[in-house]
């Protein structure tokens, strides 16, 4: 999730150029996340990797991610991987973003389709 409508398009491209049947959600900040999860949390479409950037408006991604410790149950929070996505890519945001207990990973904006691939690669195969 971006509040950029450029990054959102281009995350999606790279994805797609990763594997085309790979089905993306596009939200633009913390608020339409929880919504969008609570209305999937026991299908088949809840996401199984969220992109979550820390800075958006509404709420952000560490607000999402209070919010979504609060919110869901352990059984979903194990089906998500969740990687912080952050145009600063300083120590101190990778500690922060690390020590949040649902996040698996974290990555620098902007994001390509190797990036996304040595993603999915880590965390899928």
């Amino acid at each position: 999730m971006d509040d950029d409508d450029t990054t959102n398009f281009l995350n999606r491209f790279f994805v797609n150029q990763v594997d085309a049947s790979i089905a993306v959600h596009v939200v633009a900040n913390g608020e339409e996340a929880l919504s969008f999860m609570a209305l999937n949390a026991d299908e088949d479409t809840l996401p199984c990797l969220l992109i979550l950037d820390t800075n958006m408006p509404v709420m952000n991604g560490w607000e999402f991610l209070n919010e979504f410790e609060l919110r869901f149950e352990s059984m979903v929070k194990k089906r998500v991987v969740i990687v912080m996505m952050t145009a600063v890519d300083t120590d101190d945001v990778i500690e922060k973003a690390m020590s949040a207990p649902n996040v698996t990973d974290t990555a620098q904006k902007p994001l390509s389709d190797m990036k996304f691939r040595m993603l999915i690669d880590k965390h899928f195969n």
